[in-house]
């Protein structure tokens, strides 16, 4: 962002995977544009940190879900990144203090199915209705359902719609990147047009060009692509004039971002030995996990959190995270693992102000919200986001695709 008056025919607000989804369109049909990003880092929710040793740990997106769907596995080939082709993933399952034998599994799985078909049916009867209505409440496994839903969409399951579920397209491949989905992200925007530390707080989309006020100075687009999370476009933090139309206040408000946190433990890797399950569901009173035991061979140990507990415990701070993660290990695999284990990361995108965050999922009592949010407004003023994607929400590819698609519509029918 070098020229004093800056005119462009595109400005991109956000430098995460609809930003960066966005900039790869506009490049190809060669249209001048800038990306501004308000953190000093690219990548947004996709962010790769190092443990001892250098194993690389995703704080955000890790899995590369619906994977022969998903664009990032071409990039990931493209760019020599590794990943785990994986469909199935063997677990086991310790509940209350004892692990739980191959029938109670088959129970869990059938409740898992069930639960499947009641959402489906929900959504043919009502697509307002609220997961937490599909579900059976007198089930022993309702409580590590609740969490299970916490994770893939953030929210609790009385915050989301079962159109959220019906319209996701699943096809149940999630492949983890060994160097690092945030790291993968990351290079994309090596060649990308990117002006760090560069908030923007306000667009005037009134006028044409746009005018776009910025940390750094004031820029002019003939169009504007804001990719940010809805939790920082519900912040109010980017003011717009005029004042967004209701319908996409309304739609924003209706797809709030839930928190999703990750949790990381490197370890002394003499103390598990070769039978350790690599996958473990944990339960106990109110405490639930899925975690995951020496991911890639690595010397280190991962679970998360989601919906209104990770909001509570990422405000208790790092040690409530550390001593959380702890003392279920303990209950697992008992008092020795405490001198085992070494260091501790965790990620606290909730109270990020760049990001305020996870994803988003539709409110209950609300239907096709993604698309009303992604209408654009007087032709010149774009959102795009996971939270605008028509079936991968949630997820870094759907904000990729969602950047991508904002920037076709905007200019597609205008390149020669």
């Amino acid at each position: 962002m070098s020229r004093r008056s800056t005119d462009y025919p595109l400005v991109i607000v956000g430098a995460g995977a609809a930003g960066n989804g966005a900039s790869e369109q506009a490049t190809l049909l060669d249209i001048d544009h800038v990306v501004l990003e308000a953190s000093h880092r690219m990548g947004g929710r996709g962010l790769t940190e190092y443990l001892e040793g250098g194993i690389p740990i995703d704080l955000g997106c890790h899995w590369m879900h619906s994977a022969t769907l998903n664009p990032y596995v071409a990039i990931a080939d493209a760019c020599g990144f590794e990943y785990l082709r994986i469909d199935h993933y063997d677990y086991a399952m310790h509940f209350h203090g004892a692990w739980l034998d191959r029938t109670q599994r088959s129970r869990y799985e059938n409740y898992q199915q069930e639960s499947f078909d009641r959402i489906l049916a929900s959504y043919k009867e009502f697509p307002g209705h609220s997961i937490m209505e599909a579900l059976d409440h007198d089930s022993e496994w309702f409580p590590y359902a609740c969490y299970w839903w916490s994770l893939m969409h953030s929210n609790d399951v009385d915050q989301i719609s079962v159109q959220d579920f019906a319209d996701y397209n699943d096809t149940s491949e999630d492949w983890p990147l060994r160097n690092g989905y945030g790291a993968l992200i990351a290079r994309q925007f090596e060649t990308v047009p990117l002006s760090l530390n560069c908030a923007v707080s306000s667009i005037d989309w009134s006028r044409s060009p746009v005018r776009i006020e910025t940390a750094r100075g004031v820029l002019r687009a003939g169009k504007v692509i804001v990719t940010v999370s809805n939790g920082v476009l519900a912040s109010g933090d980017i003011r717009f004039f005029p004042s967004l139309p209701e319908t996409t206040l309304t739609a924003i408000d209706s797809l709030p971002l839930g928190n999703s946190n990750y949790q990381f433990f490197s370890m002394d890797p003499a103390f598990l030995d070769a039978d350790t399950p690599e996958n473990i569901h944990y339960l106990d009173g109110e405490s639930s996990m899925a975690i995951r035991i020496r991911p890639f061979g690595t010397p280190c140990l991962f679970t998360s959190t989601g919906g209104r507990f990770a909001w509570w415990l990422e405000r208790q701070g790092q040690s409530a995270s550390r001593a959380y993660f702890e003392e279920a290990l303990v209950k697992i695999f008992g008092a020795g693992i405490r001198k085992s284990l070494r260091e501790f990361r965790c990620s606290a995108w909730g109270y990020d102000p760049w990001i305020r965050g996870a994803y988003s999922s539709q409110l209950p009592g609300h239907e096709d919200m993604r698309q009303r949010l992604s209408e654009p407004l007087n032709e010149c003023l774009y959102l795009a986001g996971e939270a605008t994607s028509p079936d991968f929400f949630n997820t870094a590819h759907g904000a990729y695709l969602a950047g991508k698609d904002a920037v076709t519509r905007a200019f597609g029918h205008e390149v020669r």
